[in-house]
């Protein structure tokens, strides 16, 4: 059912594609629905509503405690750069990779708080709360797992002997599964002891490039990111290079790959976040082109929604996709009257206003008649193209033909992602004059899409605010200090060490971090010292 739209709608991705499709401007939220698909297609999903902030909950920030405890600099109100995303219970988790935190959106009491103060938690990506209530979080700087009970103590380090780099977190009974940065596999460890049970993917090798991308051998992924699993056990992992999804069975046996590098519609860039609903659709984030994408266990693509913009509904670089069945209750206020949620679909979006969007996926009422009237409306009009269709016939989804492949410009293509994704993590380690050099690069190659040049730009801004913010933070520290050292000498001056006084006031007036009025009444102070000294030099014997 969900394929019939696809031709319908696939003309909205060619537009996009083609005339790079810039983000809307930022506008209030409106009241009117949003549907994907659009009229004429009957809706299937609902954007409900977006969380970036305590004030989307009427919650207060941070209080003046909890600022002091845990310092300013990581506890600005609001969701900076969501990631992973889970709900458990009414509560929102938001692993903020920009805050290196995980924040807590309590959706019943409208509170906004942090799940830990724990400093070993330093980087946390991905999170997963299973039906007890345990989360598990995936940190790669740390190199672990890091398991919360319930209540938020911290109870385990799951995999610190490994030496890995965990990306995504997924358990299945005894089982948890870890996407590893560094071997680019998918690694099973005992979610209890920690031990290593198996690893699923052919281990990376190194810098080997593939040339074509196409000639990319199974069950081999170039840079893993995400994965979840079916209720089969069957684990889907997400390749951002090698533009792919990978399925394996429970053994680690490879079964196929969906999606393949292009722009067509059913086609990615640079897939990141993966979720598997009850009926086995596949969604997948493509962050690059920024849209969710839902795939059948065939691969074929049945629905895409999103696209780039800061407008309810659409997404800005989104990072994760999460489907939810238990929290429906809480968001049915935000759904049209009549509407049947079957779940929810959260996504995060690390830039824009929406940084975590809810949307909700059924059936929906609407005036029949005016779709159907508007169905046919369109089917009548010629196409672009100058061939015709009869009416009532909808275009087919056709499988694209391999391409060839430009092996140069994917070369550099690559080189240019390296360069971001080491550029990111440089801005995320504070280093921001290098971030900032990676990012200049990135920009003038002339390689990236005009959502990914918007996106550095904003990056670009950030950084420069953060600069100015620590040079106005030094000048304010060298004032203090200056001021400091004008008292220091002030009291030399009254206790007639005069020597002290002048060595002092002389700093004073040559740090220029003075106004003009202070610098005359500094030099008025160095005249009296200096005609003191001389005299007092006159009348020594």
């Amino acid at each position: 059912m969900l394929r019939l739209v696809i031709s319908v709608v696939s003309a909205v991705w060619f537009v996009c594609v083609f005339s790079g499709c810039q983000p809307a401007e930022i506008k209030q939220e409106t009241s009117r629905p949003v549907f994907f698909p659009p009229a004429p297609e009957r809706p299937r999903l609902q954007f409900l509503k977006s969380f970036s902030g305590p004030e989307d909950l009427g919650a207060p920030g941070p209080g003046a405690f909890e600022k002091f405890v845990l310092g300013e600099p990581e506890t600005m109100e609001g969701i900076t750069t969501p990631y992973g995303v889970a709900i458990f219970e009414g509560k929102l988790y938001v692993c903020d990779v920009g805050k290196r935190m995980v924040e807590v959106l309590d959706l019943k009491n409208h509170t906004f708080g942090y799940l830990t103060k724990d400093r070993r938690l330093m980087n946390p990506v991905n999170i997963y709360i299973d039906n007890g209530g345990m989360k598990y979080i995936a940190d790669p700087t740390a190199g672990v797992v890091f398991v919360f009970d319930k209540s938020n103590n911290l109870k385990a380090m799951l995999g610190k002997e490994l030496n890995i780099s965990p990306i995504d977190v997924v358990i299945r009974g005894q089982r948890c599964y870890v996407t590893d940065f560094g071997s680019n596999q998918v690694i099973v460890l005992d979610k209890t002891t920690g031990g290593e049970i198996a690893r699923i993917g052919k281990k990376s090798q190194g810098q080997r490039q593939i040339k074509p991308l196409s000639e990319l051998p199974p069950g081999e992924i170039i840079l893993i990111s995400d994965l979840a699993l079916d209720e089969q056990d069957n684990v889907y992992v997400t390749d951002k290079a090698g533009a792919r999804i990978t399925k394996f069975d429970r053994s680690g046996t490879f079964k196929r790959t969906i999606g393949r590098l292009g722009d067509n519609i059913d086609e990615f860039v640079r897939p990141k976040g993966i979720a598997i609903d009850k009926d086995n659709r596949i969604w997948v984030v493509d962050a690059s082109t920024e849209v969710t994408k839902i795939y059948d266990q065939q691969a074929q693509l049945l629905l895409f929604f999103g696209l780039p913009g800061n407008e309810p509904g659409m997404m800005n670089l989104p990072a994760k996709v999460v489907v939810d069945y238990d929290n429906v209750e809480l968001f049915r206020e935000y759904a049209v009257e009549g509407a049947n949620i079957e779940f929810l679909v959260l996504v995060s979006n690390q830039y824009g206003l929406n940084k975590v969007s809810v949307y909700g996926f059924g059936s929906f009422p609407g005036p029949e008649r005016t779709i159907a009237e508007a169905r046919e409306l369109a089917l009548e009009r010629p196409s672009e193209n100058g061939l015709g269709r009869k009416t009532g016939e909808l275009p087919p989804l056709t499988k694209a033909e391999p391409r060839k492949i430009d092996v140069q410009r994917v070369e550099q293509q690559r080189e240019i992602a390296e360069l971001y994704y080491r550029s990111i993590a440089l801005y995320r380690a504070g280093q921001l004059e290098k971030a900032r050099e990676g990012f200049d690069k990135v920009l003038k190659s002339g390689l990236i899409p005009a959502a990914m040049a918007e996106t550095i730009g904003s990056y670009l801004v950030d950084i420069d605010n953060i600069l100015a913010k620590k040079q106005g933070l030094r000048q304010a520290e060298q004032q203090r200090e200056i001021a400091e050292l004008y008292y220091r000498s002030i009291a030399f001056y009254r206790a007639g060490q005069l020597e002290q006084a002048r060595e002092g006031l002389a700093k004073v007036l040559e740090s220029g971090l003075i106004p003009a009025l202070m610098a005359k009444t500094v030099e008025g102070y160095l005249a009296d010292i200096d005609n003191a000294l001389a005299k007092r030099q006159s009348l020594r014997p």
